[in-house]
């Protein structure tokens, strides 16, 4: 069952790689994708559980550290004080500590730059805009939906000025999408995915992906109000320059993979529909991820039991 689960999990993974997904429905894409990379998460999750909780009860483990380090290495390991078990004990740590590091520095990344995002509109606010927005006093192209628990429209006074009127409704459209659609979580919860499964490759691929794809999402939130696909493709391309840095604090109008978006805008004639096999695929990995991580405490709590019968003093062999 185990190597069932394993094999799927795995499949699941490697599927959003091998299909062509930028004509499906921008809803079922991103599910896909998102769902892959929580998938790379609780992959690396149960890894590192495997390597704290089962590695130790494995015979090659017990036959590297039954002996201590001072009976090969006296010299040496009189100063350090290590042992065979010692080393092992933190061998087995690393996984843990190195997903535990991680996870902190994407936590604090996202902190300062929600926290950068808020000093700086505070600093650079002149007032309020069409459609509530708030407009920032500065000379570049910012469309953008900032914030995490009370999002808020950000228009430069640049944009404002390069903008004409279509191509500003059309950009206020997009964002207000970004802010219906709730993607700020779920570009959180993939930046927290990324940082538990960065060493797997393709990660990284994985939520630039799912950012493009949220992207369109946004665009095809904004079609629907019969918006003129031209002018939000012409917004975007006079949006695209250098931005503030915010990651998920700041979903920019000119965010995701631009050409690829203007492309589909330009060339498509209409919106693209859903495709049933994709949906199925949708749902089954978002139900492997919801399954995977509610087996994640029973997991945990098996291996802590498991290491409890299976613990024993060591002695050193002589």
């Amino acid at each position: 069952m185990t190597v069932l689960i394993a094999l799927l999990a795995g499949a699941a993974i490697a599927a959003p790689h091998v299909l062509r997904l930028d004509s499906a429905h921008p809803a079922t894409a991103a599910a896909i994708w998102f769902a892959a990379v929580c998938l790379r998460a609780l992959v690396a999750l149960f890894v590192a559980l495997f390597v704290v909780f089962y590695v130790p009860t494995t015979t090659l483990f017990q036959l590297v550290t039954h002996w201590c380090w001072h009976t090969a290495l006296p010299l040496l390991t009189s100063h350090l004080g290590l042992s065979g078990h010692s080393v092992g004990d933190i061998a087995l740590l690393a996984p843990v500590l190195a997903l535990a590091v991680s996870l902190l520095s994407v936590s604090v990344g996202l902190w300062r730059a929600t926290r950068a995002i808020a000093t700086w509109v505070r600093r650079t606010s002149v007032g309020t805009g069409p459609r509530e927005t708030l407009i920032v006093g500065e000379h570049d192209m910012v469309v953008a939906a900032a914030g995490l628990r009370r999002p808020r429209i950000i228009v430069s006074a640049g944009a404002l000025a390069c903008f004409d009127d279509e191509e500003l409704a059309a950009s206020l459209e997009h964002e207000h999408g970004h802010i219906a659609r709730r993607h700020r979580f779920v570009l959180v919860t993939a930046e927290i995915s990324r940082s538990l499964a960065r060493l797997l490759p393709g990660t990284r691929r994985t939520v630039d992906e799912l950012i493009f794809h949220l992207e369109r999402d946004a665009d095809r939130w904004a079609l629907e109000r019969m918006h003129d696909p031209t002018a939000l493709a012409s917004a975007i391309c006079k949006a695209t320059q250098p931005r503030p840095e915010a990651g998920t604090a700041l979903l920019t109008l000119s965010g995701g993979a631009v050409t690829r978006r203007v492309r589909q805008l330009l060339d498509c004639t209409s919106l693209p529909g859903r495709r049933a096999r994709l949906d199925v695929l949708a749902a089954t990995m978002v139900i492997l991820v919801v399954g995977l991580g509610a087996a994640l405490p029973s997991a945990t709590f098996a291996g802590i039991d498991k290491a409890a019968q299976d613990s024993a003093v060591r002695h050193c062999a002589t």
